[in-house]
């Protein structure tokens, strides 16, 4: 019986021990995992053949941008491995030049990730050589399928004036024109709202000087008269506002979206330009030699000499709106008049199919 009771002893002492072989082998290939998807990006460009097509050159204190427009639900996923140390940011621009970064890393060998835009834009990848040296740069984009998106019925387009400007045509990637709005009236600028389902036309006839169309049926919902030809328009951040105004007089109106009751507001300088601020109640007036932020409600005049916010990173800086930036190593005035609609480019967007 003793000797038994030993033998049991040391049957579980060796089950015991085996036990813990299993735990340390499956330990040490965990660590080995963690060590090869830490180092390997480092590994992979010590050992990577920089005369392959796939690697780029970017020289010493020079960038390398890819930009790409997306629309809301449109992801992009992306990935890159580089020679030596980079910078790496994605961005966008704000109308008027002002830089927005989603993205903002410094000393990067490798990275991968999906970019969910928050808002149809143009949104640029660049990476930047920090150092004298060159440096081989590998990357790849790709544009993931909304399987999430519940709009099915819907493809990408750009709205754009037509050349007599008594129209707007709605033209697909491939240039082929899907649908036009005939307005009947010289076409003095448009704007989309936030998500693409509402469309502002500002027109050249007293009798209804603004019209407000449902992308979806392409039909007015209303007609706003204005004693005024507007060329500025801009949608609230939470799409309850249209703002317009024009060069020639000191005041903005502000047009209630659901009830269409306009509210005005007399500035103390002629605009030049307007634009959405980042918060739903936020206005900015670009004026000839200083910008004026309003409150939209209710509807006043809060700053003057108002600062405009740069955004790298977790970093903000106000900038002042004489004062010039470099991104893409190109000077130019923040916050600019721009009319993007009226361009050959036009304004993204959608074109619903109908049901």
């Amino acid at each position: 019986m003793q000797h038994k009771h030993i033998w049991d002893l040391f049957s579980g002492s060796r089950l015991f021990r085996a036990n813990n072989f299993i735990i340390l082998v499956i330990g040490c290939m965990i660590l080995v995992a963690q060590l090869y998807w830490f180092w390997s990006p480092a590994k992979m460009t010590e050992e990577a053949n920089y005369e392959d097509t796939d690697w780029e050159l970017i020289k010493g204190l020079e960038i390398k941008e890819e930009c790409l427009n997306l629309l809301p639900g449109q992801k992009l996923e992306y990935s890159f491995k580089s020679s030596a140390e980079v910078s790496f940011n994605i961005h966008y621009h704000e109308q008027g030049g002002r830089p927005i970064y989603l993205k903002d890393e410094k000393g990067m060998l490798f990275n991968k990730g999906v970019l969910d835009p928050p808002k149809k834009n143009l949104f640029c990848l660049m990476w930047v050589n920090p150092g004298m040296k060159d440096i081989r740069l590998s990357y790849n984009t790709l544009l993931l399928p909304e399987l999430e998106d519940k709009e099915k019925d819907r493809i990408p387009v750009h709205f754009r004036v037509s050349a007599d400007k008594q129209a707007i045509r709605i033209v697909a990637d491939s240039g082929k024109e899907l649908s036009r709005l005939e307005i009947g009236s010289n076409i003095l600028n448009f704007e989309l709202n936030n998500n693409g389902t509402m469309l502002a036309v500002s027109v050249a006839d007293l009798r209804g000087t603004l019209l407000i169309y449902d992308v979806k049926t392409l039909q007015i919902i209303s007609k706003v008269a204005i004693k005024r030809f507007p060329r500025f328009l801009a949608f609230s951040a939470d799409n309850r506002f249209l703002i317009v105004g024009d060069e020639h007089t000191a005041d903005i109106i502000r047009i209630d979206l659901k009830n269409r009751r306009q509210h005005s507001l007399i500035l103390p300088l002629l605009p030049l330009a307007i634009m959405t601020g980042e918060e739903p109640g936020e206005l900015f007036v670009r004026a000839e030699r200083e910008v004026m932020k309003i409150q939209l409600e209710p509807l006043k005049l809060i700053e003057r000499n108002a600062r405009i916010e740069f955004t790298f990173g977790e970093e903000t800086i106000l900038a002042d709106p004489n004062e010039f930036c470099t991104a893409h190593g190109v000077p130019h005035p923040l916050f600019t008049p721009s009319e993007e609609a009226m361009s050959t480019e036009g304004l993204q967007g959608f074109y619903f199919l109908s049901k």
